[in-house]
């Protein structure tokens, strides 16, 4: 019987407040030193490690649904949002995120190409 390991998604919820956005990300079983997150070029990008069991040690499964690997997920935050202004925590297998919300630039009109 051939298995297939699936990749492993990183769910998330994400609310809307007066000031702030709250996301949410499931990651259960992972240890917090293997999470990280930071900003680059506008996004948010969060990423977990699980240790993979080594060749020698790895065991004939008949299925196989835990992950062992690296994951990652990124959400565009806009360049307006700072690393410094994001805050983290990570409790009983949810890493949650706090963003300060701000005041949206002016976004131009959208318009269409003539296509001749």
């Amino acid at each position: 019987m051939l298995l297939q390991r699936k990749h492993y998604p990183m769910k998330c919820d994400i609310q809307e407040k007066k000031d702030k956005y709250l996301l949410e990300i499931n990651l259960p079983g992972f240890q917090k030193e293997n999470l990280k997150a930071h900003v680059e070029n506008g996004y948010l990008i969060v990423s977990a490690t699980q240790d993979e069991e080594s060749k020698e040690t790895q065991k004939k499964y008949v299925r196989c649904e835990r992950y062992h690997g690296e994951l990652s997920r990124s959400f565009y935050i806009g360049k307006d949002i700072k690393q410094e202004e994001i805050t983290a925590t990570y409790q009983h297998g949810v890493l949650k995120l706090t963003l300060p919300k701000k005041d949206p630039k002016a976004v131009e009109e959208k318009k269409q190409i003539q296509i001749a």
